[in-house]
């Protein structure tokens, strides 16, 4: 079993809910922990009298005095000093632990012994008393983490670890663990999620709790430690403010891969902005008119009806290489998509349907941008409406298959800020994509089971299976011009396929449909 070290800074807590911390480490069902609190030379009488009484009580408290103030960085270093366990869990003087929690974090770690960084699900403690504000906590997200502190609260690390990188550095105060975290995963053989609420934040009118501009040096703070871990990690990327408490990272390729984007056409007519319109030649004349990137070909796949002349007119504006593969018998988009993913010749491919139109011309990049890890298979922008209202922001399987964030308005920046921000998600849809082909190829392509409204629930459980990610990014955006329906039938096929994922989304473990403000 684990031995646990409990780091508590402490600098004048409020006195009652100083005495509920106490309360809650001594009711801890695991007794294998010792409690390492600094006091940050804290004026109020009570505390230094107070935590040398605690000593007496429990010989596993151990408290360090400190002459003078020297801030959270310094007290919770002194506190890590006195440390002589395996793990560390970082408890703030006026929060709380479940009764259970260190059991439950030595399960999880007995189950995963290469485990270096832990957290787990928490919610807030009000003035008053109560719990509210459950954060169930995506499965572990290292893009997320990179724009949001999400992992915050529980937090438990290896203490070695934490050794090695420098403890908590100077001139991250309010962002101290923020930095601490982000220096560890950079040498963490795994981190684990424990998806049930094991700590309880106090919202004071003084705490980031209650609201993030309580403390605005404390998001300074967080913004120079992303920039800092995406120098150390040789990342290039632009770091800028997204919203209260987010960060906007915008990666950019160091090389510029070629690209082939795909392109399933077939002849079909359809009133966009008043005018009837052919869909190949609107999708076509979007990617050419707004798109950036220099280093693509084209890649069309064309059913049988498409008109031969129509086709080469719309290939005759392209100043790049094109292809046409020709489909024989009935189109179908998951036909047309693993069609072009065959004849394929580049590692990457954008995927590109013919109901889209192109918002943001740098969408090729952005999204490539994000290819840097082997585990990613496919990266999406979010596709909007005609109006700029969210039809998709990824994939959602909680409380059943559902496009995450339809419905939500351009400035709605959705739980916990989600909506605003780059992070993995069980899986995007593909009607714009940026893909790994080999990844795609691997796993079958999109199935012909489905037409396409839960085709790419299917391929998501799939690339799920063999540890591949998916991440969705509001820093690219798409219009489509065509509904997102799911069929009772191809329904009923994903159930027997794929039941034991519905209900059970690791990324977005709450109903994200409708607006609200409580989590599941």
């Amino acid at each position: 079993m684990p031995h646990f070290s409990i780091i508590t800074p402490v600098y004048n807590p409020p006195r009652d809910a100083f005495e509920l911390c106490v309360k809650s480490v001594l009711k801890q069902t695991n007794p294998d922990w010792e409690w390492c609190l600094a006091n940050d030379a804290s004026p109020d009488e009570w505390v230094a009298p107070r935590l040398q009484e605690l000593q007496l009580i429990d010989s596993r408290i151990r408290v360090t005095n400190r002459v003078q103030n020297g801030g959270i960085v310094a007290a919770s270093n002194d506190a890590i000093a006195l440390a002589k366990g395996e793990f560390l869990v970082l408890l703030d003087n006026d929060d709380e632990l479940h009764h259970e929690t260190l059991d439950l974090v030595a399960d999880a770690l007995n189950d995963a012994p290469d485990c270096d960084y832990l957290y787990s699900d928490e919610n807030k403690i009000s003035p008053e008393g109560s719990h509210f504000d459950d954060f169930a906590k995506p499965m572990w997200s290292p893009e997320r983490l990179l724009a949001q502190n999400y992992t915050s609260h529980l937090s438990v690390l290896r203490r070695t670890l934490v050794e090695q990188v420098g403890r908590f550095r100077i001139g991250f105060d309010g962002s101290q663990d923020y930095d601490l975290v982000l220096r560890v995963i950079e040498k963490a053989r795994r981190v684990v999620h424990v998806p049930k609420v094991l700590y309880h934040w106090r919202s004071l009118p003084t705490s980031t709790a209650s609201a993030a501009s309580a403390k605005p040096y404390a998001f300074v703070a967080a913004l120079r430690a992303v920039e800092e871990h995406l120098q150390r990690t040789n990342t290039t990327a632009e770091v800028s403010e997204a919203g209260p408490s987010l960060a906007r990272i915008r990666r950019q390729s160091r090389d510029n891969p070629a690209i082939t984007v795909i392109v399933p056409v077939d002849d079909i007519r359809q009133r966009i902005w008043g005018v009837e319109t052919l869909l190949a030649r609107q999708v076509s004349d979007s990617l050419l008119r707004k798109t950036t990137f220099n280093n693509f070909s084209v890649l069309f796949v064309a059913s049988a009806r498409m008109d031969d002349q129509a086709l080469d007119d719309i290939r005759a504006h392209f100043e790049r290489p094109t292809q046409v593969v020709r489909l024989s018998g009935e189109f179908s988009y998951s036909q047309a998509m693993n069609a072009g993913l065959v004849a394929c010749i580049t590692p990457h491919a954008a995927l590109l349907d013919q109901f889209c139109d192109v918002v943001d011309s740098n969408w090729i990049e952005t999204l490539t941008a994000y290819m840097h890890r082997d585990s990613v298979a496919i990266v999406a922008p979010v596709l909007v409406d005609q109006f700029g209202v969210t039809l998709s922001s990824g994939l959602g399987l909680t409380p059943e298959p559902h496009d995450i964030g339809a419905g939500r308005q351009p400035d709605d920046l959705g739980p916990v800020g989600m909506f605003a921000i780059a992070r993995e998600c069980f899986g995007v849809r593909t009607r714009c994509a940026v893909v790994d082909v080999a990844s795609l190829k691997s796993v079958g392509g999109l199935s012909r089971d489905y037409d396409a409204g839960l085709v790419d629930f299917d391929l998501a459980c799939k690339l799920h299976e063999v540890g591949k990610h998916a991440i969705i990014t509001p820093l690219a955006k798409v219009r489509l011009f065509d509904e997102l329906r799911m069929t009772d039938d191809e329904e009923r096929t994903f159930v027997s396929r794929w039941g034991r994922y519905i209900g059970n989304d690791p990324y977005t473990r709450f109903e994200t449909r409708s607006r609200q403000t409580a989590y599941a």
